[in-house]
Parts: C-alpha cells; structure tokens; sequence
C-alpha cells in the first residue's frame, strides 16, 4: 500500500477525533465494570465461605454467580485493553474494537428489548392494579418502575447508535491512516 504526501500530513495532524473521545469513555465504563464486578464477586465469595457444608444448592448458586462474575470481569478488561490499545493508535486494536463495538451493540439492543418489554408489562400490571381499586403506594411504585425500564431502553438505544457509529469510523479510511503498525 503506498501513501501520499498527503496522507502524511494527515498522520502526523493527529487532533481531536470523536472516536477517539468514545474508546475512552468505553475504557472508563469498562473499568468502573471491572470494580463493580469484583467488589459483587468478593461479596459472593464471603457468603460462600459462610455456607454451611450441607447446603449444596446455595453454594451451586453462588459458584454460578462466581463464574458471571469473573466472565464479565475478563470481558470488561478485554474491552480496556482493546480501548487502550486504540487510544494509542496501535493498527491490531482497530479491527478489535470494531468486532467489539457491533458485540456491545447487540447486547444492548437485546438489552434494549427487554427493557421495552418489562415496560410493557409494568404497564398492564398498573392498568390491573387501576381497575382493581387505587392504591397511590402501589401506583406509584409501578410509575416509578415503569420509568424507569422506559429510560433502560431509551439509553440502550441510544447505546447501539453510538456502537455503531464508532464501528463505522473505525472503517473509515481516514481513521484506518491514523493508526500505525507495531514495529518489528
């Protein structure tokens, strides 16, 4: 592949560039899951030495929740490598972080829909809870609910948008000259 003068100078003005300002947002909320996942797994891991030797059901239970613990934690400091990695400009995290991007993009539009769907249901459960006689406590428990599922689906959308648009950039062949290939 040759590259122009032109390309060059492109290279070498390396200013502010949203993709950039994204990979380090997602870098940050990848830490924050990282913290978040091994404070919940040292709870877990508390109660577990806490359990009594008969109760075998519990203590399936806890090495199950363990085991999501540690697989987001890998998956969260994946997602910080990759992050870096592209903050950097290194050529090997662009295609990463792409495939990283679309695989988060899925997980909150699945997210996303079931948020929508738990709307749903609030909804008909505040209709049923209505015709059966007012209750301000329960209505406004079920309104508060409601909200907020409204808002979990809202941000997941808004979520996909941004994952694919950062996917987008980091194809664009602009983007692509502004990374640089590890030296030998």
């Amino acid at each position: 592949m040759l590259i122009s003068k032109s390309d060059l100078g492109r290279r070498t003005k390396l200013g502010f560039t949203w993709w950039r300002m994204l990979a380090w947002v997602l870098l940050l909320l990848a830490a924050y899951g990282c913290v978040q996942y091994i404070q919940h797994a040292q709870q877990v891991w508390g109660v577990l030495q806490s359990q009594p030797a008969g109760d075998e059901s519990s203590v399936s239970a806890l090495h199950g929740m363990l085991a999501w613990d540690v697989g987001y934690f890998a998956a969260a400091f994946i997602v910080i490598v990759v992050c870096a990695g592209c903050i950097l400009r290194q050529a090997w995290a662009r295609p990463v972080l792409r495939v990283v991007a679309l695989v988060l993009c899925v997980w909150f539009a699945y997210r996303a829909v079931l948020s929508w769907q738990q709307w749903n249901a609030l909804k008909q459960a505040a209709a049923a809870l209505l015709a059966s006689g007012p209750s301000t406590l329960q209505s406004g428990q079920l309104a508060y609910l409601q909200r907020l599922a409204l808002v979990s689906a809202g941000i997941g959308v808004v979520a996909v948008l941004v994952l694919l648009w950062l996917a987008w950039q980091l194809g664009q062949p602009a983007v692509r000259l502004q990374f640089r290939s590890r030296r030998g």
